[in-house]
């Protein structure tokens, strides 16, 4: 399933037809979400509604509005470390050219799918603890993808070591995600949104290499 929506577009409505009745409550979650500024503002019986469903319908698939939250992080982590992996099997280049590469297709990513970043964004501090749990964790993910990454590149380039590149991932993980709001909100300065990313990672990066002290050996736990 993909969570490419574009909110402008009408959805079919057939509450007789129960074919895809999970993808069109998730789908329909982060149009809603969206709309009320928080999935958890979301009431059952309206997500049916939006769904083109019986209420009672929901329950084949969920039993709960947090249920369906915690579903598509599942989804939309999966697709983008998908997506990232892809690109970095196929990356060949120096450390500031997996950067710039690795940033535009994150970048290209939030632009194909709009609602399922802000939700990411705007639930990772939501009302939801499981949801933020589960947010934190795929961030985390991202990071630890992205610092093997840069570790590989390591023997040719000078980088920091694995434990100091892990802390900066995390930290460019938390930033990408919400430079990505701005770059939804703000079309006219996407290039500078994007570059003012590239150039941000890159500074991490180069800082921590040069610090006099770059040896990192235990980062605290979140």
């Amino acid at each position: 399933m993909s969570l490419n929506i574009d909110i402008k577009k009408p959805q079919a409505r057939n509450i007789r037809n129960p074919i895809g009745g999970r993808d069109r409550l998730l789908k329909a979650a982060l149009r809603l979400g969206e709309k009320h500024r928080s999935i958890s503002n979301v009431g059952l019986r309206e997500l049916a509604r939006e769904a083109g469903m019986h209420h009672t319908a929901i329950y084949r698939h969920f039993q709960s509005i947090e249920e369906i939250a915690l579903a598509l992080v599942e989804l939309l982590a999966s697709e983008l470390r998908a997506e990232l992996q892809l690109a970095a099997k196929a990356f060949r280049g120096n450390t500031q050219d997996m950067i710039r590469a690795s940033t535009q297709h994150y970048f290209n990513y939030v632009s194909e799918h709009p609602l399922g970043v802000i939700f990411c964004a705007r639930e990772i501090h939501g009302s939801l603890p499981s949801l933020r749990g589960a947010l934190q964790s795929m961030l985390d993910d991202f990071a630890l993808d992205r610092a093997e990454d840069l570790s590989k590149l390591g023997k040719n380039d000078s980088l920091p070591n694995f434990e100091t590149l892990l802390m900066l991932t995390r930290l460019i993980a938390q930033h990408t995600l919400f430079a990505a709001l701005d770059y939804l909100e703000e079309p006219k300065d996407r290039a500078r949104i994007v570059e003012q990313t590239i150039i941000f990672v890159g500074w991490l990066i180069e800082g921590a290499n040069s610090s006099s002290n770059p040896n990192i050996t235990q980062i605290p736990k979140a």
